[in-house]
């Protein structure tokens, strides 16, 4: 994935001294009044305790964007979890992750991102569109969003809750320390739950041990020995913080 110097100039702007402050062009802005369009296509499977509906909705600069809504049978408002793919991935990658958090009674959702963008833009974007979709059900608690990122989608998933203010809980799994992603998980106000495999051959290790040491306060992190996979004891993990976090039985 190729970054262009508009983006990373966000990192040397917020850095420059002079004793002025610099007004941050965000990179990530986007028409918050343009239409969601979206797009119930029916039901993809089902079960005694949650349905799963094939979705779609308008995204950065009217892309659709390809989406699984995970929604549990119980009546009443519900938490929120947003689950973001690593590179070359699409929305099927965290299916089951969604599937197993919903049926603790959270409205899950997986999204289809780009694979050959030279930006974070679209994948951000798309990202806080997908926030506006959950936001917008008349079954989902606005007030308990969480997201959970894998590789590509954890950097993501870092630079997201440093730029929208939405989520109380993200979980990072195996995501790398660019300088974008350090920059924006350092303005968080999340609750942050950092995971990776001793064993990654993906990412370097000193890259993973970045962007844990570039996030506030003090985030929970924990090491597994595996390779640069999303493995049961990760996902275990995961899904009780974020159930933990938001609420959840």
């Amino acid at each position: 994935m190729r970054f262009l110097c508009w983006c990373s100039a966000v990192v040397v702007l917020a850095s420059c001294g002079g004793g002025q402050r610099t007004a941050v062009h965000d990179p990530f802005a986007y028409k918050t009044s343009a239409p969601l369009a979206v797009a119930d296509n029916g039901v993809y499977a089902t079960s005694r305790w949650a349905t799963i509906r094939d979705i779609s909705f308008s995204g950065v600069d009217g892309s659709r964007v390809s989406a699984y809504v995970v929604v549990p049978r119980s009546a009443g408002r519900h938490p929120a979890v947003l689950f973001l793919h690593g590179s070359g991935g699409d929305r099927r990658d965290l299916i089951f992750e969604a599937v197993l958090l919903a049926r603790r009674g959270a409205v899950t959702m997986t999204i289809s991102q780009p694979n050959d963008v030279a930006t974070f833009r679209p994948l951000v974007v798309n990202a806080r569109r997908a926030l506006d979709v959950l936001d917008a059900r008349s079954d989902v608690d606005a007030k308990r969003i969480g997201v959970v990122g894998f590789s590509l989608g954890a950097q993501t998933s870092a630079i997201l809750v440093g730029d929208d203010r939405r989520p109380r809980a993200a979980g990072i799994i195996g995501g790398r320390g660019t300088d974008v992603a350090r920059y924006w998980i350092g303005r968080s106000r999340a609750d942050l739950f950092f995971q990776a495999g001793t064993r990654d051959a993906v990412v370097p290790h000193a890259q993973l041990v970045a962007l844990e040491r570039a996030a506030p306060d003090h985030p929970r992190v924990r090491w597994y020995d595996a390779g640069h996979v999303v493995n049961a004891a990760i996902r275990r993990d995961q899904l009780a913080w974020q159930a933990a976090e938001l609420g959840l039985r």
